[in-house]
């Protein structure tokens, strides 16, 4: 395509990209055979969240049946941001809650030293969230107890601690494409107990201004149990990002007959002053569909995606939040980009993140539960 943007991605005086969602210990084991997947009722490609206590017998489980666990932050929009920072992006923060507990402690050190900007809430009654990744071959089954992130509070994303380290200028309302443009990042998984913070995000920092709402739909769950709250998000994001099965949940939600109907309907009312609503879905290593446009204008495009042999994918899990790393910042910092050079930087990204255990670059792989090495910027030319 040739449709390009120019924005002004903020000054140092604010973070050029927030994002909010729930934070995660991924605690990673490859499986030996399908037993453990049987005896928990578990599909060998799925996501879901369970109750504290399944989930600790899982842990238990597959931990001394597989051996060698791995341990990594998680959490989606928690890994885009990783992958950000490590890409070279330094202006950008995360939002999100802990427990006051020893995983709480290796996920806060992890970040630490990663080097990623925090605006952490320590909840002292709450477990810290984990998630169980059982990987077979090219195919996880993600089993996760969010923990404190359910209780993050509104509280505390208003308190004068978090508006100073999330910054309270906004841009001016958009009447040049040029003026200074933030993104605030909102997971799909983010939205369960915690929409009216969303909606507070949305009328304090984007109603109105040039700023970008992102989102990302995360699991077809949460479209199928929180259908109001997603609607919001979809319908007032200027970016949406998604697999293809999640994208086809949601056309359902809809009632349209397939995605491209669903882009349609939700381009159409898009009014923006010389903006673009964009909507990207994946479809894990064949394609990325890319539609856009606002009114009457209307693009649809689909690119494959680069070859990967197979012997050299390791871990699909954090495919998704890497891709969105990579597109988002050629977004932010190129010059006048196109959204083709977004998609293959966001290709280029999740294609080295799926050669290692877990969201990460090569470099930036934590060497043990308790300690992570600095995160090496620009890895990715």
């Amino acid at each position: 395509t040739c449709f390009s943007f120019v924005f002004s991605f903020t000054s140092d005086r604010c973070p050029r990209m927030v994002a909010f969602g729930n934070i995660l210990l991924d605690i990673s084991v490859e499986l030996k055979d399908g037993k453990i997947l049987h005896d928990f009722d578990l599909k060998p490609d799925d996501q879901r969240e369970v109750p504290a206590d399944k989930l600790a017998a899982l842990v238990s489980v597959a931990v001394e049946t597989c051996g060698n666990p791995i341990y990594n932050p998680g959490g989606s929009a928690l890994n885009t941001c990783r992958i950000l920072r490590a890409l070279g992006e330094k202006n950008i923060i995360f939002c999100g809650a802990v427990g006051v507990d020893e995983n709480g402690q290796i996920l806060q050190q992890i970040l630490k030293d990663c080097a990623l900007n925090t605006c952490i809430q320590t909840l002292p009654d709450e477990m810290t969230g984990t998630c169980m990744c059982l990987i077979s071959g090219d195919k996880r089954s993600l089993n996760a107890n969010i923990g404190a992130s359910l209780h993050f509070k509104k509280e505390f994303v208003s308190s004068r601690w978090c508006q100073s380290k999330i910054g309270v200028c906004k841009s001016a309302a958009h009447t040049n494409i040029d003026e200074d443009v933030r993104i605030f990042y909102i997971e799909g998984y983010f939205v369960p107990e915690k929409f009216h913070i969303c909606t507070y995000i949305y009328e304090q920092y984007c109603k109105g201004t040039a700023n970008l709402l992102v989102t990302n739909l995360n699991a077809s769950y949460i479209l199928q149990e929180f259908t109001t709250e997603m609607r919001f998000l979809v319908e007032h994001a200027d970016l949406v990002f998604g697999n293809l099965a999640e994208f086809i949940a949601l056309a359902q939600i809809y009632n349209c007959d397939d995605v491209d109907a669903l882009a349609r309907l939700l381009i159409k009312p898009y009014r923006k002053h010389n903006r673009n609503k964009i909507l990207i879905a994946t479809d894990g290593c064949r394609s990325v569909r890319l539609y856009y446009g606002a009114g009457s204008k209307f693009v649809a495009e689909c690119y494959p995606v680069p070859v990967i042999q197979g012997n050299l994918v390791i871990d699909t899990t954090g495919a998704g939040d890497s891709f969105v790393a990579g597109f988002l910042y050629k977004f932010m910092n190129d010059e006048s980009p196109t959204l083709v050079d977004c998609i293959r930087y966001g290709c280029k990204v999740a294609g080295k993140v799926i050669r290692q255990v877990g969201c990460n670059l090569p470099s930036s792989v934590p060497s043990s539960p308790s300690i992570a090495p600095s995160a090496k910027e620009g890895m990715i030319p």
